[in-house]
């Protein structure tokens, strides 16, 4: 029941092509650049799609925590909306370096990791969405965390359930054993990226995971 990710990742491609804003133009030189920049992965109408919808949300081009927020719920992912709630790990992983804003190539970038797996990205993002404080490791606290916010924006479980926080802490009670070599109880970059090379799956359970 832990898929916030992968549909927030692919959901935008498929939602009314074409529906939304219409006033947002791609030049053809940017075009080009952005079509070489995700190795062919979009094709033109895609990516004049995901120009729309980001400029939508974000005008100026940059998109910060506020128009982030409204992006999210714009796109009707997510049952459960909270007034609240800013989305700060997802916000992580498109601002990939961490200026506390989202650039359209920034979210293009999100887009070919989370869609394709490609991998260097996706490792990226997902190390991002879970690490909070940005210090390079993830907690168990953090992982407890991301996950119970993936689940509480699904709205198909109630966290707040004994039996799904026993869920949730047997996950990552698990995951964390699987992927903390040293044993100090985190995950390091250097220690998720051995759980990689070892086991790729280990990205895309993460991935849905968040």
């Amino acid at each position: 029941f832990f898929r916030a990710s992968i549909f927030f990742g692919t959901y935008p491609l498929c939602r009314h092509m074409g529906a939304c804003c219409q006033s947002a133009k791609i030049s053809d030189e940017e075009l080009v650049e952005y079509k070489t920049a995700l190795s062919g992965k979009f094709d033109e109408k895609e990516i004049k799609h995901m120009y729309r919808l980001f400029h939508k949300a974000a005008p100026s081009g940059r998109m910060g925590p506020k128009e982030f927020k409204k992006y999210i719920e714009d796109q009707a992912v997510f049952k459960i909306i909270d007034a609240r709630e800013n989305y700060e790990q997802l916000f992580r992983g498109y601002d990939h370096d961490g200026d506390g804003e989202i650039t359209f190539r920034e979210y293009l970038e999100y887009q070919l990791g989370m869609v394709f797996s490609d991998p260097e990205k996706l490792f990226n993002i997902v190390f991002a969405m879970y690490d909070a404080d940005g210090n390079g490791y993830i907690t168990h606290e953090e992982l407890v965390e991301a996950v119970i916010n993936a689940t509480r924006w699904m709205g198909n479980c109630d966290v707040e359930a004994p039996e799904v926080k026993q869920l949730i802490e047997a996950e990552v009670n698990r995951i964390i054993s699987f992927v903390d070599a040293n044993s100090d109880g985190q995950i390091s970059k250097e220690e998720l990226q051995e759980a990689y090379r070892r086991h790729p799956e280990i990205l895309e359970m993460l991935k849905n995971l968040a």
